[in-house]
């Protein structure tokens, strides 16, 4: 069992079955199953007004299963949920911290809604947990005036609670509108519903309030779970997750895991060529497909681009754009799911001066160089903040264009310099193009002055790296857009990708979305462009080697 079961319940129990072991047994498999006692004890108000059990449908099960299995292993359980809308997860995740709260002693639990009404509708629907389950299990409650269920003895008698005391658990519902959230108290179980739809002032205060909270003890559990509302600080908790940056355990569920997300199929029914395609992806039925059909013409306004951010079918569709996308996110997701290269890390070492294999390394490479092929590398730099931009950098082959690695992270400008110097090294010493602006003149200091690699841009004479400026920007993204339109080069990364999907028209300039980054995109550009003037330097280089040879060799004789 994933629960200690109170004393509370263990004298109710025993005093009530006392003559009836076999009852006892069946109680006890109950509790150690949370599917059964949620539909043997729980009951919720359904749409149609009715009090019904509590039965989890497949994704729920699958939400509930990976929780009590963490809770199980002994880990810190933190959960984020990207999912379509209405699919009922706030009322399984307050099922589990039911569950957790009202079986258990000294457990403190803290749910927060997006505003006062779905406050007081999660609010009811823990009273009609408690009112609706069995009185064996129903812990002793004291009345309160806010919205808090406080489980434990209500007498006023001292020597009676001494005797008694009852759980000395709670349930605390709280809105995201207050001004202060969690500043005292200890959280065992938290459930943030609805963060992207928080008000946006409050949204990171309270977030940081909440989770700082809550217990770092094993079994505690922290679930954030929302619809997504553009890009804003649930966006940043999701792809953290996604990409190993925090220990939420990202879930999304797209609209069609719903059950009822159908609706029966008229006559004269046709798919469109957009349905045909949609169908054979996700493996729709027609029924689904006339319900995804409805509900855009009724509750989306005709606009499928709404129906995508309310009913996903993938997390990339999720997350609207504040302005007009510069490509078809239709037809980067196809790209993005044709990706068959997937590479494998690697860590730079630039203390050895080579690349070793590692399952967290910040070098992802598809093709590992190859004698006598010549590469070039792109590199886009930020600050070195942990929440700043993102230092990039491709390899590409460059007769070819095919995408070889692509390192990212955030470094400090002279580490990422060292970083560049081995990467470029052991790719047969490509041609290593690092804008100029801002912090890159401080990592070509370093690949200058400290590492002295020998292939370095150069602007114009005297000035090194790549220059991205009002005259070269446009063409950089004309000749990206055309790339990723027509797929002229071989692209094994799904980062660069998701960025293309977050790359929006604002006031005529391509630029990343808010909140959103574009340093990849940038990256790429960059060794696109570079990669069109790259056999002159090339040749350069060579000729200065064969040089540099002969008068070794010239050397060498002399001193004979």
């Amino acid at each position: 069992m994933v629960i200690k079961l109170a004393k509370e319940h263990i004298r109710k129990i025993k005093k009530r079955y006392k003559n009836n072991p076999a009852k006892i047994d069946e109680l006890k498999e109950i509790f150690a199953d949370f599917e059964q006692f949620c539909y043997k004890f729980l009951k919720i108000k359904t749409k149609d007004g009715k009090i019904k059990p509590l039965i989890l449908n497949e994704a729920q099960k699958q939400y509930a299963e990976e929780v009590f299995q963490q809770i199980k292993n002994g880990k810190t359980v933190r959960v984020i949920i990207l999912k379509a809308r209405q699919m009922g997860f706030s009322t399984v995740t307050e099922a589990i911290i039911y569950y957790l709260t009202s079986l258990q002693e000294a457990k403190n639990s803290f749910i927060v809604a997006q505003d006062s009404d779905a406050t007081g509708n999660l609010y009811d629907m823990f009273k009609l947990y408690y009112e609706k389950v069995p009185e064996s299990i129903q812990p002793m409650t004291q009345r309160n005036n806010a919205k808090i269920l406080t489980f434990e003895n209500p007498s006023k008698k001292k020597l009676e609670k001494r005797r008694n005391p009852g759980l000395n658990s709670k349930i605390t519902v709280q809105s995201a509108e207050k001004k202060v959230l969690a500043r005292s108290g200890t959280i065992h179980y938290l459930h943030a519903s609805e963060v992207a739809f928080w008000p946006p002032s409050k949204k990171k205060v309270h977030l940081n309030s909440l989770l700082s909270a809550l217990s770092k003890e094993a079994g505690t559990l922290g679930v954030l779970e929302s619809t997504a509302n553009g890009m804003d600080e649930f966006k940043k908790y999701w792809d953290d997750a996604v990409e190993g940056r925090n220990d939420f355990t990202p879930m999304f569920f797209p609209w069609f895991r719903m059950p009822d997300y159908r609706k029966p199929v008229l006559p004269g029914f046709e798919l469109t060529e957009e349905e045909k395609e949609l169908k054979q992806r996700y493996n729709l039925d027609d029924e689904q497909i006339q319900w995804r059909r409805f509900t855009i013409r009724n509750d989306c306004n005709g606009d499928p681009r709404l129906f995508r951010q309310e009913y996903p079918s993938v997390p990339e569709e999720a997350f609207l754009l504040s302005g007009e996308g510069i490509f078809d996110n239709e037809y980067i997701q196809r790209l993005m799911d044709a990706i068959k290269v997937l590479g494998e890390l690697y860590e730079v070492d630039h203390i050895k001066k080579t690349v070793i294999k590692a399952s967290n390394g910040e070098l992802r490479i598809f093709r590992k160089p190859e004698e006598g092929k010549r590469y070039v590398i792109g590199a886009d730099t930020a600050k070195g903040k942990s929440d700043g931009d993102w230092d990039v950098a491709y390899v590409i082959e460059e007769r070819s264009g095919e995408m070889c690695a692509v390192i990212r992270g955030k470094w400090d400008t002279d580490l990422y310099g060292k970083k560049l110097d081995v990467l470029g090294r052991y790719y047969n010493t490509a041609l290593l193009a690092v804008e100029n602006n801002n912090t890159g003149n401080s990592v070509l200091n370093t690949l200058f002055n400290t590492c002295k690699y020998p292939l370095l841009y150069l602007w114009k004479k005297g000035d090194l790296g790549w220059n991205t400026n009002t005259a070269t920007r446009p063409v950089m993204i004309s000749d990206f857009k055309e790339a990723i339109r027509d797929q002229l080069f071989a692209i094994y990364c799904r980062a660069l990708y998701k960025e293309c999907l977050t790359f929006i028209d604002k006031n005529g300039k391509p630029q990343a979305d808010d909140g959103c980054t574009d340093d990849c995109i940038m990256a790429y550009s960059i060794a696109l462009q570079v990669r069109q003037v790259a056999t002159k330097w090339f040749e350069w280089y060579e000729k200065k080697q064969k040089q540099r040879k002969e008068q070794e060799e010239d050397d060498g004789v002399g001193w004979i």
